[in-house]
């Protein structure tokens, strides 16, 4: 997608004391990139979602690992913008993209995927917690280690709702590639198994109100608490990818091959393998104009 932004919308994008936040600290908060309008489209959109409503219907089970059987629980459901148009209209906001291009450093950011987390109030926290964990450990295929997401709450976030919590600068820590503890609950334990390179962890909850987005680095280390309010906690999460991305054959210290579930829904390049740069599955969601 190439747009043109208006001067208004410009002037929302960061700066370059704002890129040099995210390059320090490996996160940023933006300022109000959404409207109130476009946050409702989106809620109408999970309300859909989670009601059975489908405006694309993916070839096979891809990742949803919550349905109403499983109850009272975090829920997380993975490609909703290949199913819902409201959905599929968030994904490609043009703010969101190109301010992930520009705190990036790439001229052209591709979806790699993304994912509606839900975490209803005053649950357990054996259920509603998020362990501490990277996105790259999750994405062993991947070529670049400089892709980078948006969190894009569906409603203000308070201290009390279990808020997206970032490691300060842990993106430049080594051995954040293999930190896969999304679904484990003892935060404590697994910040004892972490290599800080001697670096002092420093948690950073990310309060947002309603049409802010925060943006985080692949290897910044983030989870997060229970949701302590009377009120849901729901946010789009928005993977994307650098210009430079590509799949990359992977296999693990037992010979294993490594996949992701983009190998099973994209397209096959002109090797045979994974194209994480197919237009149905991982579209250009921001091109810089030349």
């Amino acid at each position: 997608m190439t747009e043109t932004l208006t001067e208004a919308e410009r002037a929302l994008l960061p700066g370059e004391r704002d890129i040099a936040h995210y390059r320090e600290h490996g996160w940023w908060v933006s300022p109000k990139l959404l409207s109130d309008s476009d946050i409702e489209d989106a809620w109408f959109g999970a309300e859909r979602y989670y009601g059975g409503e489908r405006d694309a219907v993916l070839p096979f089970e891809a990742g949803t690992d919550w349905t109403a059987r499983r109850g009272d629980v975090l829920r997380q459901n993975d490609y909703v913008s290949l199913q819902i148009d409201q959905f599929r209209a968030l994904v490609r906001h043009p703010l969101i993209a190109a301010t992930a291009a520009r705190l990036a450093g790439t001229a052209r950011v591709r979806l790699f995927h993304d994912q509606l987390i839900y975490k209803p109030p005053r649950v357990s926290p054996r259920v509603s917690t998020v362990g501490w964990h990277t996105d790259i450990a999750y994405w062993k295929t991947c070529s670049s280690r400089n892709l980078i997401s948006a969190w894009i709450p569906l409603q203000t976030v308070t201290a009390d709702m279990g808020p997206m919590t970032v490691v300060d600068g842990s993106h430049r820590w080594t051995g954040n590639d293999t930190l896969e503890f999304f679904h484990e609950s003892d935060l404590d334990a697994i910040a004892a198994r972490i290599d800080t390179a001697g670096e002092q962890v420093v948690p950073v909850p990310l309060l947002l109100g309603v049409g802010q987005v925060s943006f985080h680095h692949c290897r910044t280390i983030h989870g997060s608490l229970p949701n302590r309010s009377d009120r849901a906690r729901a946010a789009l999460a928005v993977h994307m990818q650098d210009a430079d991305n590509r799949y990359v054959p992977t296999v693990d210290e037992h010979g294993n091959r490594q996949s992701h579930i983009n190998d099973f829904l994209c397209a096959r390049d002109e090797f045979g393998d994974p194209d994480y740069a197919d237009p149905e599955v991982c579209p250009v969601l921001w091109q810089e104009p030349v």
